[in-house]
């Protein structure tokens, strides 16, 4: 009986491991997420610069 305790313990201990490693990479990713999305913001805003500047031109 005490052999099964020890084995749900540290199954337990992996368990809360392995869950705290996947919180962690997914606040990483979700970080990438919003660096990825501030980018595309960027990257439109020089598209719609640029598609300014072309109009612009082309008069």
């Amino acid at each position: 009986m005490y052999l099964g305790v020890f084995d749900l313990n540290q199954r337990l201990e992996q368990t809360r491991k392995i869950l705290r490693e996947k919180q962690h990479l997914k606040k990483l990713i979700e970080e990438d997420i919003l660096d990825l999305e501030q980018d595309v913001k960027e990257l439109e805003a020089m598209t719609t610069k640029q598609d300014k500047y072309a109009t612009s031109a082309q008069r």
